[in-house]
Formats: C-alpha cells, sequence, structure tokens
C-alpha cells in the first residue's frame, strides 16, 4: 500500500526539481536565442514541455541534462576559458531530450 504512495511522490518530488531547475532555466535560454521576449507565461509553459519530456527517463541523463543546464547559466567569459560556446550546449541539451523519443519512434519499432 505504501509503495505505490511512495512511487508516486518519488515520481512528483523528481518532476518538480526538473521543472525547477532544468525547464525554467532551458525555456529562458531558448526564448532569448529565438527572440521572443521573456514572459512568465512563455517561460512556465516551456518549462511544463521540458519537464515532460525529461522527468520520466534515468537519472543519469537527468544529472547530465541537469549539469548543462547549469553550464548554459554561467557567464560568457568562464564558458570561453574552456572553450565552449552557449549554442553548442543548448544543442546538446535538446538532443539529449528529444533524441530518445526520436529513436524509441523509429528504432525501437521492428
Amino acid at each position: 500500500m505504501f509503495e505505490g504512495i511512495f512511487n508516486a511522490m518519488k515520481t512528483l518530488v523528481v518532476a518538480i526539481l526538473v521543472y525547477v531547475s532544468i525547464g525554467i532555466t532551458l525555456s529562458m535560454v531558448m526564448l532569448d536565442q529565438f527572440g521572443i521576449e521573456r514572459n512568465y507565461l512563455f517561460i512556465g509553459l516551456g518549462a511544463l514541455v521540458i519537464t515532460g519530456l525529461v522527468a520520466f527517463r534515468g537519472a543519469l541523463l537527468i544529472a547530465m541534462i541537469l549539469v548543462l543546464s547549469l553550464a548554459i547559466n554561467m557567464p560568457e567569459e568562464f564558458l570561453q576559458q574552456f572553450y565552449l560556446d552557449r549554442d553548442i550546449l543548448i544543442v546538446a541539451v535538446i538532443l539529449m531530450v528529444i533524441f530518445p523519443l526520436i529513436y524509441k519512434e523509429f528504432a525501437g519499432k521492428k
């Protein structure tokens, strides 16, 4: 009985952490990249979509996306010290989110 409640709470906590840490960060960066005005509604909707795509993945993938999203928010001078480009980091995160879905859709079916 308590195992089902525990699993539901664990899923809820992971979804909230992903929403707060990854979803909001990436949605703000993507809005800036596309030249769309930063509006709280757009930021919230983007974070919700990203959370829906990431929350039910493995812990390693979520951790890697979290680290990359933290790197995306670093100042430009810090990134240049390590020869990193913010746009490449954004593309890497997008691919990490989208690739499992595409792979499952096309290669998973036989």
